[in-house]
């Protein structure tokens, strides 16, 4: 018989230096009952020590900040909270960004570009332990795995 979890809300915090974007997370998460937005942070020396203080479940991380990039500070964070997911969520749609973003530790990589819709989807992937990539992106490291094997097996 599965044990029947109660609707415990994840907690999250977002890491982005851009205030009306972070408002902009902040009223989606105002709509939906699945996550508890619990922090945000401007920069990543503000979001290591606020990951710290709160310890959230998930941290949703612009990897373009002022002091840092997303990279170094999903790293920081997981050495600290091993426990902790990670999710990107950055304009950068390049597919060296999307590799080191997981190579950093990240379980998720949203687009900036992308509807609400796919960001919650992602964070339910990622509040499960699971990887997600949005299926805008997809493609595009398909193709370059794909043209990376091709040129590794001549």
């Amino acid at each position: 018989m599965r044990k029947k979890t109660l609707g415990k809300k994840k907690t999250v915090l977002i890491i982005d230096d851009h205030p009306l974007f972070r408002e902009g997370i902040k009223s989606l998460f105002a709509r939906q009952s699945l996550f508890n937005l619990i922090g945000e942070a401007k920069n990543g020396k503000e979001g290591i020590k606020k990951a710290i203080d709160l310890k959230p479940d998930i941290v949703v991380m612009d990897l373009s900040l002022p002091d840092q990039n997303g990279m170094e500070v999903t790293r920081k964070i997981l050495d600290i909270l091993p426990k902790t997911h990670i999710m990107i969520l950055s304009m950068h749609s390049k597919v060296d960004y999307i590799i080191d973003a997981f190579r950093a530790g990240a379980k998720g990589y949203v687009i900036k570009e992308s509807a609400a819709e796919r960001l919650i989807e992602c964070l339910k992937s990622v509040s499960k332990g699971e990887y997600f990539l949005d299926p805008f992106l997809s493609h595009m490291v398909a193709k370059n795995l794909m043209e990376s094997d091709v040129k590794t097996s001549r």
